[in-house]
């Protein structure tokens, strides 16, 4: 690969953070002010983590549905730009509304779910146009430059949630939907400067249909994503506060929070190394070992310069699964079913996110005790660390 070649995949990777950092952003707009929403429209406000639950269900099934769309029209040799725009257009219509609809809840609740399904135009497909640009071999170190915007975004949020209190949601709705549809041009703008031999892909390439082991070892590998990702949304959102809480001022919540997030966007930094000399599944499975080490380090902390540190590098290594399970999916996919497995990936992101949801809704985090708790997310990257540990036919 040539200098100018691999500098245009590097730009390439860093518009994409900025796709990723505003779809990201609007997320946590719409997370911050959905309660001040539903009040405004009489909706109980017990409902508020129920829909944020469903809202997760609708982004598992559109980020697949869309990563199997791009597919096609790869597939096809037809451009994806103008389908992504035509979502991203529709997901920044539906959040500029959703202020102006809070006092109508049936209308209230479906612009929310348009935007959602929308949205996706802004997740699984990226993915696909970094792979189409890279290959398999260099998909991970992009993945994780890509990937930045979401780590800022994440450790922005709870400043963002000081910083927005009291303002009327009309502006950030706003000012969040024009991002959004903004960074549907800088997709059209990566995809239209594939190089000329990606974007004549031959349709033959990839049509055979995989044997039934590569199909059952590819579910094999999304039900431990799920696990994984199940494991770090038990850490940061119910672990985290009660282990910072437990050594520190709850006041200085706001500034310890981000720290796993810090940590996050290093890794995504170091990940290249990381993959230098490994294949992505070893990589996967070192760093399920050592991230779940990192985990058990927060878990046994008792103080509080130790339980940042363990924060930190527990962040460094979810970067590091996370890129691998991109190249995993991307490989496994390569060329023509890459938008289906990635879609399937952020899928099941999704999935885990509102298994957590549940778990905190139901009172089944306080059935499991604060012990149980605690540990889950070690067990669970443990457990999948040793499914991985022996190979098996792909």
């Amino acid at each position: 690969m040539t200098l100018s070649a691999s500098l245009g995949d590097t730009r390439a990777a860093w518009l994409l953070a900025g796709v990723e950092f505003f779809f990201a952003l609007s997320w946590v707009v719409y997370v911050i002010f959905l309660p001040e929403l539903l009040a405004r429209g009489g909706i109980d406000p017990r409902f508020l983590p129920w829909i944020l639950a469903a809202d997760q269900l609708i982004f598992a099934l559109a980020d697949w549905s869309v990563g199997v769309a791009v597919d096609r029209a790869r597939l096809a040799l037809h451009r994806i730009g103008p389908m992504l725009v035509l979502l991203s257009t529709l997901s920044a219509l539906a959040m500029l509304l959703l202020p102006w609809l809070a006092t109508m809840p049936m209308l209230l609740l479906l612009a929310t779910a348009l935007w959602v399904a929308t949205s996706a135009a802004l997740r699984a497909p990226p993915y696909v146009l970094l792979s189409r640009y890279a290959g398999r071999a260099r998909l991970p170190r992009l993945a994780g430059i890509q990937l930045l915007g979401l780590a800022v975004t994440a450790a922005l949020a709870p400043y963002l949630a000081i910083v927005l209190k009291g303002v009327d949601p009309s502006l950030p709705f706003a000012l969040s939907a024009l991002a959004v549809g903004v960074s549907a041009l800088a997709l059209v703008y990566v995809e239209r400067r594939l190089p000329a031999a990606e974007q004549a892909v031959a349709a033959e390439a990839s049509q055979q249909t995989p044997p039934a082991t590569a199909k059952a070892w590819w579910a094999f590998l999304l039900l431990l994503a799920l696990l994984l990702a199940f494991g770090q949304q038990i850490h940061i959102a119910i672990n985290s506060a009660a282990q910072f809480k437990r050594l520190a001022d709850p006041a200085l919540l706001p500034w310890l929070m981000p720290v796993f997030w810090v940590g996050f966007s290093f890794g995504l930094l170091a990940v290249g190394g990381f993959l230098k000399d490994r294949s992505e599944m070893h990589a996967l499975k070192l760093a399920c070992v050592l991230g779940a080490l990192a985990l058990a380090g927060a878990a046994l902390a008792v103080s509080l310069a130790a339980l940042v540190v363990s924060q930190f590098v527990a962040g460094i290594f979810w970067a590091f699964i996370l890129c691998a399970s991109i190249g995993v999916a991307s490989a496994r996919g390569y060329p023509l079913q890459t938008g289906r497995n990635t879609g399937a990936l952020m899928a099941m992101l999704a999935v885990a996110t509102f298994s957590r949801f549940g778990l905190a809704t139901s009172g089944g985090a306080a059935a499991l005790g604060v012990l149980l708790v605690n540990w889950l997310p070690v067990v669970l990257w443990c457990l999948v660390a040793l499914l991985l540990r022996r190979p098996r036919d792909a």
